[in-house]
């Protein structure tokens, strides 16, 4: 096939073939450079072009630390908001379901273009696949006085979660021109890519910017900084407005990393990520209050969440982990210690993690479960458990995203059919909101009371409540009536 051309919105763009029956489309802006006047402003529209755009190489990725995950970006820059769409060059009736990615990186790292995050393969099988940048860390998330002021809405903070409003709205303005159905559109995301497509769904002023969403590990999107508290975060930034926006990049990526530390479990509210702005998100107890979008979602967790995050803790001793209970559980700490046993240094390791797991991943995604389940009745709930190529450990956060895109390498002899099962259900839940097709083991609904889950593993099968004696346990810990 010859270099596609297809026409946007905003003009025609040239893509390239990929192979597999694929063509890519990369580099596309969404949305106005947010530089100069625009840093820390919502995301403008993108300026037309005339004549063909190249649309064959990515945009830069938005600036962050470097080297965390390889990217085929040609580099770092606040002109960062493209997306990229991978599409199959056969047209069909109807159009193709569309599915959005947005991985994860604690809203801090992230980008459409890095190579783990290759989305051709999902697209051979037979869906439009798209990815973006957005804004991160201060470039994304500054709620500051000055900015508050300036703002016609009284807010300031969250622009990251506007930059994926507008990519949304773009895929709906645009994708049909590329063979995608623009009323099939699937929120597929990661972690912190998830916890911003649940906050998307309680946002007062935009409805269904998608219309299923597959929430992989999303965690705990509450509490939230309000916009008064992350204001105050931000105290050490001083200066005009125009002082803040002549900082030079550099400066501003430090101060990131000095005013987001690494908190003890997910579940505590930090600055430089999403918080109540009191205009695009106006409360972070949606799922409490059944605020929300109940759209068909899948969600889901790995089997051991927490080694991800705890073996950069330090915490060896029997001692530290005493005192990380301390904090982390407060007057059920001694209870804690006996449901998260640890009888020497040797076993803190897999305590900590199984601690930090539940109460940062599990516990809240379980909560999110069952407040999609009192209203959506297709609701499905997984837990990813195969053990990918030659490795014994379970997996661990991030990982079931590798197998749901297809882009680890097969290296054990099961590792291309449990990826061809994953995309599988999720095509067919792309297509329907329902994952369950000829050929595929039955995905039961994630029910009030029985709450099956599927185990993502070979053979895939269904199970009831998943770590049932643990949920119950952070539920009497963490969970409180919501405020009136």
């Amino acid at each position: 096939m010859s270099d596609p051309i297809i026409e946007t919105g905003s003009g025609s763009v040239r893509g390239i073939p990929l192979g597999g029956g694929v063509a890519g489309f990369r580099g596309i802006p969404y949305a106005a450079a947010p530089v100069g006047a625009l840093r820390w402003k919502p995301p403008q529209p993108a300026a037309g072009w005339g004549g063909v755009r190249d649309a064959t190489a990515f945009g830069h990725d938005a600036i962050q630390v470097a080297g965390l995950r390889e990217t085929r970006a040609p580099g770092q820059s606040e002109d960062c908001l493209y997306l990229n769409v991978w599409a199959p060059e056969e047209r069909r009736g109807g159009g193709w379901p569309v599915i959005v990615w947005s991985g994860g990186g604690a809203f801090s790292t992230g980008g459409g273009s890095f190579v783990v995050e290759d989305l051709a393969r999902l697209a051979a099988r037979g869906a439009v696949v798209v990815s973006f940048n957005y804004r991160l860390g201060l470039f994304g998330f500054l709620a500051h006085p000055a900015l508050t002021a300036e703002s016609p809405t009284g807010s300031s903070g969250n622009y990251g979660l506007m930059d994926h409003v507008a990519a949304l709205k773009w895929v709906r303005d645009n994708i049909a021109a590329f063979g995608g159905d623009s009323g099939r559109i699937t929120y597929m995301a990661e972690s912190s890519g998830a916890a911003a497509g649940l906050l998307l769904l309680t946002t007062p002023i935009e409805r269904r910017l998608f219309d299923h969403a597959i929430f992989l590990s999303p965690g705990s999107i509450a509490p939230l900084l309000t916009l008064e508290e992350a204001e105050r975060s931000a105290a050490g930034l001083e200066g005009s407005v125009e002082d803040l926006r002549s900082m030079p990049a550099d400066a501003l990526l430090a101060a990131t990393k000095a005013l987001s530390a690494a908190p003890s479990n997910l579940s505590v509210a930090r600055p430089v990520r999403p918080i109540v702005d009191g205009w695009l998100i106006d409360t972070d107890r949606a799922y409490e209050r059944d605020g929300f979008d109940a759209i068909p979602a899948i969600i889901g967790t790995n089997e051991d969440e927490g080694r991800f995050f705890t073996r950069r803790m330090g915490i060896g001793s029997q001692q530290a982990y005493a005192a990380y209970l301390k904090s982390t559980f407060g007057d059920y700490a001694a209870e804690a210690m006996k449901r998260y046993p640890a009888g020497s240094d040797a076993e803190v390791g897999e305590a900590v993690a199984a601690a930090y797991g539940d109460v940062s991943i599990n516990h809240p995604t379980e909560k999110v479960a069952r407040a999609f389940a009192r209203r959506q009745p297709n609701t499905y709930r997984f837990v990813y458990s195969y053990r990918h190529g030659e490795t014994t450990q379970p997996p661990t956060h991030s990982e079931e995203a590798e197998t749901f895109l297809d882009t680890r390498p097969h290296v054990g002899p099961d590792d291309g059919e449990m990826a061809e099962t994953v995309q599988s259900y999720l095509l067919a839940f792309a297509e329907s909101g329902r994952p369950n097709a000829p050929g595929l083991t039955k995905w039961p609904r994630f029910e009030l009371g029985a709450e099956q889950h599927l185990s993502l593993d070979l053979p895939v099968r269904a199970g009831g409540r998943w770590r049932a004696d643990a949920m119950d346990f952070c539920a009497d810990v963490f969970e409180t009536e919501p405020a009136s």
